[in-house]
């Protein structure tokens, strides 16, 4: 089996779990952290559409890995975080299944972006039932002469344009489908099925 490299995301888009599922990854978190894209971002269809939801990073003059990326806990982010989460996904078929497990995540507090990410991975794998091998790397590389390297697809900024099959979104008789959106707007419309779309 292939290796995958990859960074891990807040959520991270369907895409990016379609390249999970039934892989191995190993985890590059010795690389540059950089702001406002997937290491700190994730999309959910609320009923306005669109909504982007941020972790606060502490910034600092010298740059850093996404190791050492400190969460700024003087905003109220996981409180915004989860009541966002709430309002767009309250009325969904299966977010009564899942929200428990999500909210003991949103309820405690964290120091490095990687830790918080991390266990929202796992969360998502113990969910779909999704195996995956994994390993975290040991220090950074410029280029793997072995594996497939998707790292740059952390990087976007903005919202994803990668083409995934059509599902039933709670606001899209309103706003339309949007597409790749964070794995769990998959996950709180399709429930179980939801493996059925990633593969």
């Amino acid at each position: 089996m292939v290796q995958k490299i990859m960074v891990p995301p807040y959520f991270g888009p369907i895409s990016c779990w379609k390249q999970i599922i039934n892989s191995n990854i190993l985890w590059d978190v010795h690389q540059n952290y950089i702001k406002q894209t997937f290491r700190n971002r994730t999309f959910i269809h609320s009923a306005n559409g669109l909504q982007i939801l941020t972790i606060p990073v502490k910034h600092s003059k010298i740059k850093f890995s996404m190791l050492d990326a400190k969460i700024d806990n003087s905003i109220a982010w996981q409180k915004n975080h989860w009541k966002s989460i709430q309002s767009a996904y309250n009325s969904s078929p299966f977010f009564e299944f899942y929200r428990d497990s999500l909210e003991g995540i949103y309820i405690k507090e964290y120091t490095y972006l990687t830790k918080f990410n991390f266990d929202l991975i796992n969360l998502i794998l113990e969910w779909t039932d999704i195996e995956m091998k994994s390993e975290l790397s040991k220090s950074y590389k410029i280029q793997y002469k072995n594996g497939l390297d998707l790292r740059e697809n952390i990087e976007n900024k903005k919202y994803s344009s990668s083409e995934n099959i059509i599902y039933k979104q709670v606001f899209s008789d309103k706003n339309g489908f949007l597409n790749d959106l964070s794995i769990i707007d998959l996950i709180f419309n399709e429930g179980p099925n939801s493996i059925s779309y990633l593969k």
